[in-house]
């Protein structure tokens, strides 16, 4: 790896306190100190437990000093977003939102989300009223943020953003998992990295959308803190 390469930690579905436990075990075996960024990509805590976070939160600090940057996923519900930002004010919160992280004269975008669902689930059809508009709200909410950027970027979704990821899950379910829609956004602007989580089952950690690199980062399904390094002006990655 050359001196111009970075590093980020990223992580999904600890559902604290659930997977607590594998959590620790997992930090335990890295080193973080060359990463610039620690993500979460979504399901931090297990069924809108809010209070479980904070317990997250202080086992990456006791390894980590830089930036912790995470997105909401659909057991991080929407009505304890509030007390998540308000109990953890030091983490970066991004709900359809970018964050600019400057490292040394570079500065890299982090665009996160949720992230986007072909099919909403039963579940979600019978609870949020206009679950689809929402949907094709964030689809071009993200076009338009991944349009605009005028940084190498880097997308962060909970839900896959590519059915690629999601082999390992039964097939029958993968609408209701990622989005082929999101694909076709990523294969036309092209981030540096695409990260998510959510396919607790899936046994594929890599896999790409043109020359972009997906990664899904599910630890139920690998058991590990990802490490990815790259070249911030280059589309090509270096994947540990």
């Amino acid at each position: 790896m050359s001196s111009s390469s970075l590093t980020l930690a990223s992580v999904a579905d600890i559902h604290a306190p659930r997977f607590l436990n594998a959590f620790r075990s997992a930090l335990s075996k890295i080193e973080l100190d060359s990463c610039v960024a620690f993500i979460i990509a979504g399901d931090i805590v297990e069924r809108g437990k809010a209070r479980e976070a904070r317990a997250v939160f202080e086992l990456i600090k006791e390894k980590f000093k830089g930036p912790i940057i995470a997105v909401f996923g659909n057991e991080d519900y929407e009505e304890i977003e509030d007390r998540l930002k308000m109990d953890n004010p030091d983490i970066i919160w991004l709900n359809d939102e970018f964050y600019d992280l400057q490292v040394g004269n570079i500065t890299l975008r982090i665009i996160g989300s949720r992230g986007v669902l072909d099919n909403p689930t039963p579940w979600q059809r019978r609870n949020i009223p206009n679950i689809r508009k929402i949907y094709l709200q964030r689809l071009v909410k993200l076009k338009t943020l991944l349009r605009s950027s005028p940084h190498p970027t880097i997308l962060v979704t909970h839900y896959s953003p590519t059915y690629k990821t999601l082999k390992g899950e039964p097939p029958r379910i993968w609408p209701y998992m990622g989005s082929r829609r999101l694909e076709k956004v990523v294969e036309q602007y092209k981030p540096l990295i695409v990260i998510h989580g959510h396919a607790h089952k899936s046994h594929v950690e890599r896999a790409f959308i043109d020359v972009v690199p997906v990664y899904n980062v599910s630890l139920p399904a690998f058991n590990k803190i990802f490490l990815i390094s790259f070249k911030p002006r280059k589309s090509l990655l270096e994947y540990f």
